[in-house]
């Protein structure tokens, strides 16, 4: 593959550079590899969103769409309620990021399929014979852009406090919905351009609000009206990435490397094959040491309730990320736990598993967790804050137990990294999990068979809509 580029005067080399790419992309360039990856994505955020459907913040999120008495044209997963695509993607978003078990790549630290593939979905069924291609070449061209324009400002943006899902998310829904309805480069651009002006998000949110969700939700709706009004004739920012006031990158980040938007941009390295999937219903900085314990745990057959003290030596991302002390809220906020590394480690050893049970309610006041969780103590590790951003969640874990005997484990890549992957039918074994919860068994068999043939459906989105509403009686 080999998709020509160019600069000019009124669009500087980023910003139409990524849209050129983009526009010139044809489902015939993708490898079969970057196929299935873009399946293995749409499945686990299909999942995701069907088990979020029906939290708390989920359900205010519906409550909302359907008091604005939206046209009911798109599907919201796990529900019987439909909307417009704006109202659907909403909801859709923020019930796939709804439980912490959303896909990640790691290098722009933002979760893609809660941006993306609502999207992309509740504008294939709005529209009608919408092929599978169409939708898969949709969803790379999303992730392809969003996780390269996040790789310029990470961890920095973090760092400043803003949340990348609201972030680069945004991007990453306007340029799918930028390909799947066409646009050309000019307007690409100006797509890309106002998807800038609205990405928003705040990092403080991970301390106990249930907004953090919501960051998806506003990411995949504001994508949509970005590419939209492009279409429409309305110009965006056209050198958003790269202008060096009021720009994306200099306005969000204090220290950014544009050059990863474009590094091996059309000659064969795809971002998206980074892209990674989660095994623990916590943020992904808080899986490596999850799995450290979990190893430890069932290697020497330990018990919580023998357990000293837990020592986690990390990067500084880590550290500021989830490294806090675990500070229980009443009424409890789940978002509290599953976003602090202490609470993730205590639970893990006191239960073995850090999934949807581990973090109902009355765990999060749970007297015996909590006290583990505050003899877990998190520090900066300067030779693993010294690796390369692919090994930016590093741990090294020393468990102590009370007889004084120490357990050490420690992993450069979390589970689910690309470079320590889920294997697939582990990924499909926690769709049909996740999904059998709300749907009917059916319906999953439904979805799982219409995803793994995508390529070869010529109007899936339909189908996969009824599908996602077949809810448990």
């Amino acid at each position: 593959m080999n998709i020509a580029v160019t600069a000019t005067a009124t669009a500087p080399a980023t910003t139409r550079t990524v849209a050129e790419f983009a526009v010139g992309l044809r489902y015939e360039d993708l490898p079969s590899e970057v196929i299935a990856m873009a399946k293995r994505c749409i499945l686990d955020s299909l999942g995701c969103g069907v088990f979020g459907a029906q939290t708390p913040w989920t359900q205010a999120v519906t409550r909302v769409v359907n008091g604005l008495g939206q046209a009911m044209r798109a599907s919201a997963w796990g529900q019987k309620g439909k909307a417009d695509v704006l109202g659907a993607s909403f909801i859709n978003g923020t019930s796939a990021q709804g439980y912490e078990l959303d896909d990640c790549h790691d290098q722009s630290m933002s979760h893609y399929g809660a941006g993306v593939i609502p999207a992309v979905m509740a504008c294939s069924e709005d529209f009608g014979n919408v092929s599978g291609k169409d939708m898969i070449l949709a969803v790379v061209a999303g992730f392809e852009l969003g996780t390269r324009i996040g790789n310029t400002v990470s961890p920095s943006a973090f760092h400043t406090g803003f949340h990348p899902c609201g972030l680069t998310s945004t991007f990453a829904s306007a340029a799918a919905i930028g390909k799947l309805i066409k646009l050309d480069t000019d307007k690409y651009v100006s797509a890309l351009g106002l998807a800038g002006s609205q990405a928003a998000g705040l990092m403080a949110a991970q301390f106990g609000a249930m907004a953090k969700r919501f960051h998806s939700g506003k990411a995949s709706q504001n994508g949509i009206i970005a590419a939209y009004c492009a279409r429409e004739g309305l110009t965006g920012v056209r050198d958003v990435l790269e202008a060096e006031y009021g720009g994306f990158c200099s306005s969000y980040s204090r220290e950014y490397d544009l050059s990863w938007a474009t590094k091996g941009l059309g000659t064969g390295h795809w971002e998206i094959l980074k892209n990674g999937f989660k095994r623990y219903s916590s943020l992904a900085s808080s899986q490596a040491t999850a799995e450290c314990l979990r190893i430890l745990r069932e290697q020497h057959k330990l018990r919580g309730e023998d357990v000293a003290k837990i020592d986690v030596g990390t990067t500084k991302m880590v550290f500021v990320h989830c490294g806090w002390p675990y500070k229980p809220m009443n009424p409890p906020e789940t978002i509290a736990a599953q976003m602090n590394l202490p609470f993730v480690a205590a639970v893990m050893m006191l239960e073995g598993n850090a999934f949807i049970d581990q973090f109902q309610d009355s765990k999060l006041l749970d007297p015996t967790i909590i006290d583990l969780a505050n003899r877990v103590n998190v520090t900066i590790d300067p030779e693993l804050d010294a690796l390369g951003p692919d090994e930016m969640r590093a741990v090294r874990v020393t468990l102590t137990m009370k007889d004084g005997v120490a357990y050490k484990h420690s992993l450069l890549y979390r589970p689910g990294h690309c470079m320590n992957p889920i294997p697939d039918e582990a990924l499909r074994a926690k769709f049909r999990d996740l999904a059998g919860r709300v749907i009917t068994k059916g319906a999953v068999e439904r979805i799982e068979n219409i995803v793994g043939n995508l390529d070869k459906e010529k109007n899936p989105a339909a189908e996969l809509g009824t599908a996602l509403q077949d809810v448990r009686g």
